[in-house]
């Protein structure tokens, strides 16, 4: 586990310390050093995490000793013997930050407190190292993931910066995506308590969240299989690569794992997926975008047993599952500019809104599965479809509304009412009432006075007609009337608002 060397010039000492560590630490590897220089010589040779060492010794004692470790890179945690109880030595230990002063002969208890606590300090810093590390390799292998213009000479150093074994003998890449309770760093946290802890395997998260491993034993993604398989209620997937060679072509065998992962969309209940399996499948020969437009077309017709059976035949799975991937990908592209935006491009954005399943049908992974997508697809067609028929009535109601608006404002200053516009443009006096104020937002008497005052404001401004007069001239026989609705609406006088004006 832990490094310790023992440097002593007494022979005794040495070795007692030595076998007092071994009975109680038997997994620990202990050293010995009979003077400073030959301890100096082991400590650059075994590189100990522990020095226990003399003050007192022939050719370099242990505080030139302690000196002569200022420049190393890992320096081992130092604990000082000393058969003089002296404070000066002490002082220049503490300066040197050694981690305990221990008297000769050395007491048993003292000695194992001494290394119990530096222990901890050892692995409470080793995890911090290992959590730093892990992060590092993380963040650098999705830069590598990402980046698609890196030089062989730039991976190598990367990966030696991240201390990645070379993998001589091969390795596969697998992408474990799930659905649960778990996610993120919990779920690697999950799958390194799973994965086998004496092997050279590596995870670590991409850029999707998802949990990515690096194993020289493809028998580690069955061993993964077996123990998610042991939840029923934890959903996962795993696509796993063909045998890869060298390091430096992790992004190829990555995507290769990606690609096979894909394959669950078709396959829900296949839940590993070689990449070596589907590495064969072919794209379609061409896109079915002649049915694509027939259902385009269709959409607001009486002919929705059509538009049904056409969607069939797009999404026909037997074609669908004998392809590529990237066939489904393609035609779920091709609806979505055929169909979709074209008729929200004839709509409007605002429109959007009515539709709120169209942004998760842009992207099937959007969906569980192959059947779900096709169901939400059918979903949103029909909604187009019912949509598309009311809005051909809804212009229908347009025209009437735009006839009668346009006729209020060409008669005005006329004794208009409800009952004349109606009949004008030939709609049931009720049913025209409710949609005009659907449509206007007004019922028609206040509309009226707002359009009746619009009229007397414009004439106030640029006429010098008298008051009363542009009382007649917009609608009103009686000018207080006027007066009374014109500072109902302006919150002034007629006479007020021409001075002002």
């Amino acid at each position: 586990m832990y490094k310790i060397l023992i440097a002593d010039d007494e022979k005794n000492i040495r070795l007692g310390i030595q076998a007092m560590i071994k009975r109680e630490y038997p997994a620990y590897e202990t050293f010995i050093a009979a003077d400073g220089m030959e301890a100096l010589a082991s400590i650059k040779q075994i590189k100990p995490d522990i020095l226990i060492t003399d003050i007192k010794m022939p050719h370099l004692d242990g505080i030139q000793l302690i000196k002569e470790l200022e420049n190393m890179d890992k320096k081992p945690a130092l604990v000082i013997l000393s058969g003089y109880d002296d404070f000066a030595y002490a002082k220049e230990a503490i300066r040197h930050q050694v981690k305990d002063y221990l008297l000769k002969p050395v007491n048993r208890g003292e000695l194992f407190k001494t290394l119990d606590t530096i222990t901890e300090e050892l692995e409470s810093r080793n995890q911090r190292s290992n959590e730093h590390m892990n992060d590092y390799r993380a963040s650098q292998l999705n830069y590598i993931l990402l980046n698609p213009n890196l030089l062989k000479e730039d991976l190598v150093q990367l990966f030696n910066k991240m201390q990645i074994d070379s993998y001589s003998e091969g390795y596969y890449v697998g992408i474990i995506d799930q659905e649960g309770e778990l996610a993120g760093e919990d779920f690697l946290n999950k799958i390194n308590q799973l994965l086998p802890t004496d092997s050279a395997n590596l995870s670590f998260l991409d850029k999707d969240n998802r949990a990515v491993i690096i194993s020289p034993d493809s028998q580690v993604f069955s061993h993964l299989k077996e123990q998610f398989g042991r939840d029923r209620y934890f959903a996962f997937a795993i696509g796993i690569s063909e045998k890869a060679e060298d390091i430096k072509e992790l992004k190829t065998y990555y995507q290769q794992a990606e690609n096979a992962l894909k394959y669950h969309f078709l396959y829900p209940r296949c839940q590993v997926i070689f990449y070596e399996k589907i590495k064969e499948k072919q794209d379609s020969s061409s896109m079915p975008s002649e049915s694509i437009n027939k259902i385009a077309n269709m959409l607001g017709t009486e002919r929705e047993k059509e538009i049904k059976s056409y969607l069939l035949q797009v999404m026909d799975f037997d074609v669908i599952s004998n392809s590529s991937i990237s066939y489904l990908e393609n035609l779920n592209q091709e609806i979505n500019e055929i169909i979709f935006k074209g008729f929200f491009a004839r709509l409007g954005e605002e429109s959007l809104e009515t539709f709120k399943l169209l942004n998760k049908i842009g992207d099937i992974y959007n969906f569980p599965n192959f059947h779900e997508y096709v169901r939400a697809l059918e979903d949103l067609l029909m909604r187009i479809h019912e949509y598309n028929k009311q809005m051909k009535s809804v212009y229908s109601e347009q025209k009437y509304m735009d006839r009668a608006i346009s006729y209020i404002r060409e008669n005005y200053h006329k004794d208009l009412n409800l009952a004349v516009v109606s009949n004008y443009i030939s709609l049931n006096y009720s049913y025209f009432s409710h949609m005009f104020k659907e449509y206007t937002g007004q019922n028609f008497v206040d509309y009226l006075k707002m359009v009746r005052i619009e009229g007397a404001r414009r004439l106030l401004k640029e006429t010098d007609y008298k008051v009363f007069e542009i009382s007649e001239m917009v609608g009103y026989k009686n000018p207080k009337q006027f007066a009374r609705v014109f500072r109902e609406i302006e919150g002034i006088s007629p006479k007020e608002f021409r001075e002002m004006n």
